[in-house]
């Protein structure tokens, strides 16, 4: 039986072959499919990607430091039996050419200042993305090594039973 040759039937031809060569989508494909669209529309495939694959907090760290900064002020003293302990210093103000005598005490006083810093540690999920689906794929790729094993030690199992009953029956026709 032969098969009509009309146009409809070449078509008809032409596009299964065209979907099984389009079925065939690789790694290399995807990637130089990838490549050119970077090439040709960055913003496009930067959009994609930061939509699709944003990026993650991984930590966050926060620190706070305390520092004093000291400084030294002159303080009027209401009575002078206050000033126990303390620096004193005599000044002298000119006011009108009468001469006035203050005492002064001399304060070194802490000013606290306070720095919180915040440090986030971001990580990619694309990276992230990329390392689970290859702990997936070694998960698959484990188990089929894992039944390829269990198969073999059946055959081994099977052959130490053959050669035993193969021993036994050689026995048993010896003493025959």
């Amino acid at each position: 039986m032969k098969i009509p040759t009309t146009p409809i039937a070449k078509m008809i031809k032409y596009l299964c072959l065209a979907l099984v060569l389009q079925g065939c989508y690789t790694q290399k494909k995807a990637l130089k499919d990838l490549n050119k669209a970077n090439d040709l529309q960055p913003k496009v495939v930067a959009d994609y990607v930061r939509e699709h694959f944003p990026c993650t907090i991984k930590d966050t760290i926060l620190k706070i430091d305390t520092s004093y900064q000291y400084v030294t002020i002159l303080c009027p003293s209401t009575d002078p039996l206050e000033i126990k302990g303390e620096e004193s210093v005599v000044d002298t103000i000119y006011i009108d050419k009468v001469v006035t005598k203050i005492n002064t005490i001399k304060k070194v006083v802490a000013i606290p200042s306070k720095t919180i810093t915040i440090t986030k540690y971001y990580e990619d999920s694309a990276k992230l993305k990329s390392l689970y689906i290859s702990i997936s794929q070694a998960k698959e790729e484990l188990k089929n090594c894992q039944q390829k094993k269990e198969s073999k030690s059946e055959w081994i199992k099977w052959l130490i039973i053959c050669l035993c009953l193969s021993v036994i029956l050689n026995i048993i026709q010896l003493r025959k």
